[in-house]
């Protein structure tokens, strides 16, 4: 095994990582534009709806919401597919706070779940074992981008009649099996908080194939 630099051995970086957001003319001309539109709300611009639409079809998708933030798309998603007081949803408890939290500002219950130590994502036998005659839904979060074991999940939510919302806030562009995660349950939610590949600062986004659930999210 090779020596850590710590110790003594050649570091894997010599140079600095860049300092994060990065951005260029290319973010500065975007942001001048829509300043001089002076159509600076969704109702009148046209970038909102261009970028659902955009990011909705690179996702596979058909249904694109953008919302001010990642937790207030998994909270309007839970509700949209009708998930509310009273009704449990099994949840990873490695995760970040928002998917717990956003399903408890929707009425519901988190149910925690133990991880895969292998993928870190829901175990989802684990998840079976939690499921009472209160649960509703289930939220497979794709920690650091890595899908969660997505056949399993939806074969737990068929046989227990489980709707399932993905915590998708940092897998753009990540694949199940050659389809790209985000709408393969009833919905699914990423983040542009700062902190993200795609960013704008704070920003999020439902996805969905399911016409009556974008259409309550709207």
């Amino acid at each position: 095994m090779s020596t850590l630099a710590i110790n003594g051995g050649t570091p894997v970086r010599t140079e600095p990582f860049p300092v994060w957001p990065i951005w260029g003319d290319e973010e500065i001309n975007a942001l001048t534009q829509v300043v001089k539109s002076g159509k600076w709300g969704s109702l009148s611009g046209e970038k909102t709806g261009e970028f659902e639409h955009m990011f909705a079809q690179y996702q596979d998708a058909k249904h694109g919401i953008l919302t001010n933030s990642g937790t207030t798309a998994l909270r309007l998603a839970l509700t949209a597919a009708d998930i509310g007081r009273g009704d449990e949803v099994l949840v990873p408890a490695y995760t970040f706070i928002a998917s717990a939290s956003s399903i408890i500002d929707a009425g519901a219950i988190p149910i925690f779940v133990d991880i895969d130590p292998n993928t870190y994502n829901i175990d989802v036998a684990k998840a079976e074992e939690r499921i009472t005659d209160k649960t509703r839904g289930i939220m497979p979060v794709h920690f650091a981008g890595r899908p969660a074991d997505l056949d399993a999940v939806l074969a737990l939510a068929e046989k227990h009649n489980l709707i399932v919302i993905e915590d998708a806030a940092q897998a753009w562009g990540s694949e199940w099996k050659g389809k790209r995660v985000g709408a393969i349950g009833a919905a699914g939610c990423f983040s542009f908080q700062s902190s993200k590949n795609i960013n704008a600062g704070e920003g999020g986004i439902i996805l969905t194939n399911d016409d009556l659930v974008a259409k309550m999210a709207r």
